[in-house]
């Protein structure tokens, strides 16, 4: 007997009646979402992905879906793929008490009990059941005791912040310890924007708070890897006051940190005419001695990977990480003379965003043949990347 039942020839999430009764299918609303992108320094993926299913082939249609989740979940979410599990579950906890969207979301909590069991933390894990339960009103997970607390990296020495995904004020968590750094000021740290994808006014206006912050106590911070960031400040600063006054004051602050002086004399007299005020002085941040640009903390150390089949299903375990991994490649094999494609993924640790995007490419390839591929048993975070990257909720399935 056959582990998976054949799919409809027609989802129901593909259709949507429109105000006059008449049905619209997925494929015509994806052509006007198509333009949303969710972008990375590790690279970028349209959209999110829907399956079309006719009787003559199965493929990945992409539409703009990236609200599914939201700005602070996706942020957490890319913290834990990038291998910073606690900031990632700082975020999200901070996140279920204080953002509505996020608090509102049955998939933030449970992504939230996730990065609790795997750190160990029963008694806030069962603190926050207590108030998911109030607050959907439904059945709260439960500790699960043999989960073992999975192995992190490190702490960095001296400090280390990191912004993550689209950068708006649900990033402030991630600056907290920043912060707290800098009002203390005994020891040096750094922050890394090379991850930021986006940016809003408030979101700006609140890292270019932190970045002034520092500056004025004469915080011995290193600011690396601005250059993406620096670029879309630049195309936004180009719009005049339509680009946001918050991206002029992060722009003139990331000049500072840079020390582009010629460029911030430009930059500050074009801020002073936008918006009438007096043009910001050059105040750039102390040297930090003996270093030059030091190089991006190391991720958790991957749990050894790998990917076996019993026969009814493909089990993936261990950290996924890179353009290739293993895992992706076993995918690809197994597919071969099998009409549905089942993925065991329960044993799986986490999923880095460039092996996401790899998962991604290879499940629609597959799909493109006229087959269909299901993922079996992704805990809450591990499908929440995966989601991110474009692969839809219809392709996750509990174990039976």
């Amino acid at each position: 007997m056959a582990l998976f039942s054949r799919l409809p020839t027609r989802k129901p999430w593909l259709t949507k009646a429109d105000g006059n009764g008449r049905a619209e299918s997925g494929e015509a609303r994806a052509d006007g979402a198509r333009a949303g992108r969710t972008t990375s320094s590790l690279g970028s993926v349209t959209g999110f992905g829907l399956i079309e299913l006719s009787p003559t082939r199965r493929v990945i249609e992409v539409s703009h879906g990236d609200a599914a989740l939201g700005p602070l979940l996706e942020n957490a979410v890319l913290l834990f793929a990038s291998g910073h599990a606690d900031p990632a579950r700082a975020l999200l906890a901070e996140g279920v008490e204080t953002d509505p969207e996020t608090r509102q979301s049955p998939f933030a909590w449970l992504v939230l009990f996730d990065l609790l069991q795997r750190a160990g933390e029963r008694e806030a894990f069962e603190q926050f059941a207590l108030r998911y339960v109030v607050e959907h009103e439904r059945s709260a997970p439960t500790w699960d005791d043999r989960i073992r607390p999975a192995a992190g990296p490190r702490p960095a020495a001296g400090g280390y912040a990191s912004i993550v995904g689209k950068l708006t004020t649900a990033s402030a968590g991630q600056l907290d310890a920043l912060r707290a750094a800098i009002v203390r000021n005994t020891t040096q740290a750094r922050i890394d924007l090379a991850a930021i994808t986006e940016f809003d006014d408030a979101g700006a206006r609140t890292l270019a708070d932190v970045l002034a912050e520092a500056r004025r106590r004469k915080y011995p911070l290193r600011v690396q890897r601005p250059e993406h960031l620096r670029h879309s400040l630049d195309s936004a600063v180009g719009r005049g006051r339509d680009g946001g006054e918050g991206a002029w004051l992060l722009l003139l602050e990331v000049l500072q940190w840079q020390g582009d002086r010629a460029t911030f004399d430009d930059r500050a007299v074009d801020y002073a005419v936008t918006f009438e005020v007096s043009p910001p002085s050059w105040e750039p941040p102390v040297p930090v001695p003996g270093s030059g640009e030091p190089a991006a903390p190391a991720a958790a150390p991957p749990v050894a990977g790998a990917a076996r089949h019993d026969g009814r299903s493909l089990a993936w375990s261990g950290a996924v990480t890179g353009a290739h991994p293993e895992q992706v490649a076993k995918l690809t094999e197994y597919a071969d003379g099998r009409e549905i494609v089942p993925v065991d993924m329960a044993q799986v640790e986490r999923i880095d965003f460039v092996a996401a995007g790899a998962c991604y490419n290879a499940i629609k390839a597959i799909e493109e043949r006229n087959k269909t591929v299901r993922i079996v048993g992704a805990s809450p975070v591990v499908r929440a990347m995966l989601q991110l990257i474009g692969i839809p909720p219809g392709h996750f399935h509990h174990h039976a």
